[in-house]
C-alpha cells in the first residue's frame, strides 16, 4: 500500500512539472488596442504577433507597457486584406518571415533605418503594393521578399544592398527601373524573373549570372555585361529577345559568339586623352584649359577622355588631376587606361 501511495505521489509530481514546463515554454499573447504582443522579460523587449484592427494606415507602436517593440513576428499581418499602409516604429529592428505576406490591399511601405533583419517572403504576394522605400542598411535582399508584388513600380533601395537573393523581385511585372542592379555583387536565380525592365546594366563586381535571373521579362532588350563576369548560365535570359552589350574579348563576348546570341561591343576611350590622339601628354592638359576658356582648338575635345575624375563635367579639377598624374603623383583615377562606355 505504501509503495502504491509513493508511486501515485511520484506520478502527480511529474504531471505538475510537465504542466509547469508547458506553461513557461508557451508565450503569452497579450492584446492591447488593435495589436497582440508577446513580451520577452529576459531581453526586455516586445514582439508584435497579431493585428485585429479595421485596416487602413497602420501605425506600429514604439512600445508595449514599457517594453520597446522590436520585432514584427512571422505571419503577424499575413493574409490581411484591409491594411493599406504600414508605418514602422523607430524601435523596430526585425521583420520576420511572412510578416506581411498576402496583404492584398497594402499599397505603401517605408522600411526604416532601424530595421536590421528581414525574413524571407516578408512582403510576398502583396498584389496592390506600389511604393516601397527601404532606408534599412541590410546588405542582402531576402528570398522572395517582394515576389508576386505585381503592382510594384516605385522602388527606392539603400545603396548598402548588393546581394539580390532568390526570387526577391520575382513576378514584379510593373517594375521597370532596375538601375540599382548595377550595384549587385551577388545575384541569385529568379531574382528579377518576370520584371518589366527594358535594359539592364550589371555591376562590374559581378562574377556570375545564374539561371532564370532575368527570364520572362518580355520588354528586356539589352543587357550590359561587364568584364568581371566569368560565368553565364544557359537559362539566365530569354536569348531570343535579348542583345548582349559587352567588352571585346570578354567572357560575355565569347559566350555570345559561341551560343549565337546577338551582341554589341562597347566603345572605349582613353582616360586623360582629351585631344583624341591615343596618348596622354601635357598637350591634353593644355587642350582642356584652352577649351575651358573657349579658345579655338584644332579638333573637338573628347569630353569622355577629358573628364579625368569621371564626375560627368569637364572643369579645371580635371586639369589638376591630369597634371598631377603627369608628374608622377598618385591620384585615385585610372588615367591612361581604357574605359568602356556602359
Amino acid at each position: 500500500m505504501r509503495l502504491i501511495t509513493k508511486s501515485i505521489i511520484f506520478i502527480l509530481i511529474i504531471s505538475l512539472l510537465s504542466v509547469s514546463f508547458c506553461f513557461t515554454a508557451s508565450a503569452l499573447v497579450i492584446y492591447e488596442g488593435d495589436f497582440g504582443f508577446e513580451v520577452n522579460t529576459s531581453t526586455h523587449e516586445a514582439a508584435l504577433v497579431a493585428y485585429t484592427g479595421d485596416g487602413g494606415a497602420v501605425v506600429i507602436p514604439n512600445d508595449f507597457q514599457g517594453y520597446p517593440v522590436t520585432v514584427i513576428d512571422h505571419n503577424a499581418f499575413s493574409g490581411n486584406e484591409s491594411i493599406t499602409e504600414v508605418v514602422f516604429a523607430e524601435t523596430n529592428t526585425t521583420i520576420e518571415e511572412y510578416a506581411f505576406m498576402k496583404c492584398t490591399s497594402l499599397e505603401t511601405v517605408v522600411i526604416p533605418e532601424s530595421v536590421v533583419t528581414i525574413g524571407d517572403r516578408a512582403f510576398a504576394d502583396c498584389t496592390s503594393l506600389q511604393t516601397v522605400t527601404m532606408l534599412s542598411d541590410i546588405v542582402s535582399m531576402p528570398t522572395n521578399m517582394f515576389s508576386g508584388c505585381t503592382a510594384l513600380c516605385e522602388l527606392t533601395l539603400s545603396e548598402s544592398i548588393v546581394d539580390f537573393g532568390y526570387g526577391c523581385f520575382n513576378g514584379c511585372s510593373a517594375l521597370t527601373d532596375l538601375d540599382f542592379v548595377s550595384r549587385g555583387v551577388m545575384l541569385d536565380s529568379f531574382a528579377f524573373n518576370g520584371t518589366g525592365a527594358e535594359s539592364v546594366v550589371l555591376s562590374d563586381a559581378l562574377l556570375a549570372i545564374p539561371n532564370y535571373a532575368f527570364t520572362n521579362c518580355p520588354r528586356l532588350t539589352y543587357v550590359t555585361i561587364p568584364e568581371s563576369v566569368v560565368l553565364i548560365q544557359p537559362y539566365a535570359f530569354d536569348w531570343n529577345s535579348v542583345t548582349i552589350r559587352c567588352i571585346p574579348d570578354s567572357y560575355a563576348h565569347i559566350f555570345a559568339e559561341e551560343n549565337g546570341v546577338p551582341y554589341e561591343l562597347l566603345e572605349a576611350y582613353l582616360l586623360g586623352d582629351a585631344d583624341g590622339d591615343g596618348e596622354v601628354t601635357i598637350i591634353d592638359a593644355t587642350y582642356i584649359q584652352r577649351w575651358l576658356v573657349r579658345l579655338s582648338l584644332p579638333s573637338a575635345l573628347d569630353e569622355s577622355g577629358a573628364d579625368t575624375n569621371g564626375d560627368g563635367v569637364v572643369k579645371i579639377t580635371d586639369v589638376t588631376y591630369l597634371q598631377r598624374w603627369l608628374v608622377g603623383i598618385e591620384i585615385p583615377y585610372p588615367v591612361n587606361s581604357l574605359i568602356y562606355k556602359y
